[in-house]
């Protein structure tokens, strides 16, 4: 089993190589935004798929070059892609994907855990130096996500993100991050087909079903 999250998490990363230069973040503008840029990327190949449900690669990216909103690190980030996710791991995060956890659960001025399984997947870091700030780049995310057949989000700005800054004492500070966004194609490397045609029959994602 560790083998198989090991292949999956290297198809993942290759995944991430082939950025869309097309693809539309939001921000630093909007409503919630703080200066910051905000990418939603996904690969349309699905990494494992069955009769009921497909496994896809999601990619949550936060530019905090120009943020404003006084944090000193974001401890939350959460994204809703389909009105009900059967799963969600991370696979990578600022610090490494062991530093944060992850659930199926909304995000509030609390953190995650807010509303139950709303098709919201939510990561926490277990350490509040993982995604400090100031940065002058790019913090990225790299989930699993098992979806329902055919109810993933592809239309512009169906898609949503979530995000929650921390003040020094670990307290939320600013605007909890809350925007719409669209979900944009990621095209997919030689490299990751070929990896992931190998893996198709071997890897199914492990996390629980919840209903």
């Amino acid at each position: 089993m560790r083998l198989k999250l090991v292949l999956v998490a290297a198809t993942l990363g290759l995944l991430v190589h082939g950025r869309v230069a097309s693809a539309d973040p939001i921000g630093p503008d909007c409503a919630t935004c703080q200066g910051a840029i905000y990418e939603l990327l996904y690969n349309p190949t699905p990494i494992s798929s069955d009769a009921d449900s497909s496994v896809f690669g999601i990619v949550l990216r936060i530019d905090t070059t120009g943020y404003t909103g006084g944090g000193v690190s974001i401890g939350n980030v959460a994204f809703k892609v389909s009105p009900k996710l059967d799963g969600v791991s991370v696979f990578d995060a600022p610090g490494g994907a062991g530093d944060w956890t992850s659930e199926l659960s909304g995000l509030n001025a609390n953190g995650c855990g807010a509303g139950g399984p709303s098709g919201f997947a939510c990561a926490t870091s277990l350490d509040d130096s993982n995604a400090t700030l100031p940065f002058a780049g790019v913090y990225q995310w790299i989930f699993a996500v098992d979806v329902p057949t055919g109810t993933l989000f592809t239309d512009a700005f169906e898609a949503s993100i979530k995000a929650r800054y921390l003040d020094a004492n670990g307290d939320k500070i600013g605007d909890l991050v809350s925007e719409p966004i669209t979900l944009q194609q990621v095209p997919e490397p030689g490299t990751a087909l070929l990896l992931m045609s190998g893996l198709a029959g071997l890897i199914r994602f492990g996390a629980p079903r919840r209903s």
